[in-house]
């Protein structure tokens, strides 16, 4: 037995199945969106604090440690890192604990000696039972446990990734609504005013009721734009406060403050191509997960191959309790046993096909999961760039516009021009300002979405929480 032993620890060295190879996908070369708009300095890592605003990096790290989704990914990784070490302790004996103590009597009917004898038996002990890993079905199952944690881990930085962007999306789309909101009343102001000075001169002949019911329209009609905006606005507030894990109402009072909107910078340092293959969480998920299907190959490989057991177990038993705990009470015993499944019908053979095909699968994902990564960022990187170029014409047309309101102004006052040239240039111009609005809002959702893209972020946010 004792040579059997030595020859099975020296087979634990074996580990049936494929070895596990990092897939290798070619992202080298330089973005095809790569335009003025961004360089291949180094990602910023918090790039919340571009924008310079201390509610935001807030709001920001209240997120990433109170939101539900987040601590729910955290939840999941405590769970895939007990299952590790559940899987690790096959590695170890398994051994349990007994006592009994019984009385019998034997029957008086029978003849011998004992016939009638009423006996006390006492017994206790450890049986103990360990399986030797010698064709490695155990270090592929702690190897493919030790892949999922990766995958959970990298489920969390996925989650946080997307907190923390919709976290930002909803702090700026509250920020864009309360100056909509703003250029709106204050549209509103210099219409009241126009209307007012219309209905002055139609007191005094100088212009008709037709103009000044176009007047009254315009006005009631750009009043009656803002209560929708408002309500648009308590819905972002909502979702934001939801996303720090507080009741939606809870930072109505905070965000009462109006703030301006940040001007985006001009070049955004993107990285290099490559670096996407690190950063992005879905796709170190989606590699994780290839690691643990081809660990699950060799799993049920091993399942081909006699399973080896050392037994034993030591004991005390005894008739009388006084004698349970003397030397001459004690009882021991040690074997080995082997287990074989020899046929089962082609079940073994049909799992292990069921394991590849799930390894190549994965494979496949991953490499969707790269592709939908860099046509992200592609994607990401043009509107950003073209959102920049609008902004600027944008704000080009709104100064134009200015400037034909106030000439228009000036002939209607001197009655070389009626009130409809005056009003085509005041909508006009509340038309480009909300436009305007619009774009300098989109310019900073779209940043977000570039961050968010290039997979930045997470990395500071997780490691305050200790992952």
């Amino acid at each position: 037995m004792r040579y059997l032993f030595i020859a099975l620890l020296f087979l634990t060295a074996c580990s049936v199945g494929p070895d596990y190879k990092a897939p290798e996908m070619s992202v080298s070369g330089d973005w095809a969106s790569q335009d003025g708009a961004v360089s291949t300095g180094q990602l910023q890592a918090q790039w919340w604090k571009v924008f310079d605003d201390p509610l935001l990096e807030q709001y920001i790290t209240a997120a990433a440690k109170n939101n539900k989704d987040v601590r729910i990914a955290l939840a999941n990784v405590r769970k895939a890192r007990a299952s590790r070490k559940e899987e690790a302790g096959a590695f170890f004996p398994d051994i349990s604990g007994s006592s009994s103590a019984d009385r019998s009597q034997s029957s008086g009917a029978s003849s011998g000696a004992n016939s009638g004898q009423v006996r006390d038996n006492y017994d206790a002990g450890f049986d103990a039972s360990w399986e030797i890993d010698v064709f490695g079905g155990t270090r592929r199952s702690v190897e493919a446990a030790d892949a999922r944690v990766g995958s959970a881990v990298a489920g969390y930085q996925d989650v946080l990734l997307s907190v923390l962007s919709e976290t930002a999306r909803s702090y700026y789309e509250a920020r864009g609504l309360q100056k909509q909101i703003a250029i709106l009343e204050k549209n509103t102001n210099l219409l009241n005013q126009t209307f007012e000075l219309v209905q002055a001169r139609l007191e005094v002949g100088e212009t008709s009721e037709f103009d000044l019911a176009r007047a009254r329209g315009e006005l009631q009609l750009t009043r009656a734009r803002i209560p929708n905006l408002e309500a648009d606005l308590k819905a972002r507030i909502f979702t934001l406060s939801v996303l720090l894990g507080q009741p939606p109402e809870a930072l109505l009072a905070q965000m009462q403050e109006v703030k301006s909107l940040p001007t985006p910078p001009d070049i955004v340092p993107v990285g290099l191509r490559s670096d996407i293959l690190r950063r992005r969480p879905d796709i170190r998920q989606a590699e994780r997960e290839t690691a643990a299907a081809v660990a699950d190959i060799g799993v049920e490989t091993a399942e081909l191959f006699p399973k080896f057991f050392l037994t034993g177990d030591i004991g005390t038993q005894a008739l009388l309790f006084g004698d349970l705990f003397t030397a001459a009470s004690k009882v021991w015993s040690l074997g080995a046993m082997m287990n074989w499944s020899v046929f089962e019908g082609g079940a073994i053979r049909a799992r292990i096909e069921g394991a590849e095909a799930d390894s190549e699968a994965a494979l496949i994902a991953y490499e969707k999961a790269v592709l939908e990564a860099l046509a992200d960022v592609e994607t990401a990187l043009t509107r950003y760039g073209q959102e920049l170029e609008t902004r600027r014409r944008l704000q080009e047309g709104v100064q134009s516009r200015l400037q034909a309101v106030s000439l228009a102004r000036e002939l209607f006052d001197v009655g070389e021009e009626d009130y409809l040239a005056v009003l085509d240039a005041e909508r006009e111009l509340t038309a480009s300002e909300d436009d305007l609005i619009v774009s300098e809002t989109q310019s900073i959702i779209k940043l977000i979405s570039l961050y968010t893209a290039l997979g930045g972020g997470w990395e500071s946010a997780a490691s305050n929480s200790g992952q």
